[in-house]
């Protein structure tokens, strides 16, 4: 999408999947993180090479200046692992590859816990809409 304007289906998911645990007055406790960048030129902006800390500690070196939506993710990724939930789930658009191994109806589902996965899987099907469990390998877990 030219506009970029998809980028932030992910966001608009986990704000919607929030709001409607609400205002159903479901007894389940949901936080909804949405990790949100501008990509914007300028003279504040990421430049190959540039070395970030994240809010892990971390360092990371910016290669790829169309990384602002994954270094964000990660940040918002740890902070939300800080408040001990039973289960984290990542909406998230940030790679063409899954559109090239699942076409653009198709979300692939990659999870630490293989029957979590499974569970995600079955209940996206059991609502209309397709999904495919994507294996992640144990190094990756």
């Amino acid at each position: 999408n030219e506009t970029m304007k998809c980028d932030m289906a992910g966001a608009a998911a986990v704000f919607a999947a929030v709001v409607s645990a609400a205002r159903l007055g479901l007894k389940v406790n949901v936080t909804g993180w949405l990790a949100l960048a501008e990509n914007m030129p300028s003279g504040n902006a990421t430049r190959p090479g540039d070395v970030l800390r994240m809010y892990s500690g971390k360092t990371v070196e910016v290669l790829n200046t169309d990384a602002e939506g994954r270094l964000v993710l990660a940040d918002a990724l740890t902070r939300a692992s800080e408040e001990k939930p039973d289960a984290i789930v990542d909406v998230a658009t940030l790679t063409g590859a899954m559109v090239l191994a699942l076409g653009n109806r198709t979300f692939g589902v990659m999870a630490n816990d293989d029957a979590f996965r499974t569970s995600i899987h079955e209940i996206a099907e059991e609502v209309g809409e397709s999904s495919w469990p994507m294996p992640l390998p144990a190094d990756l877990r």
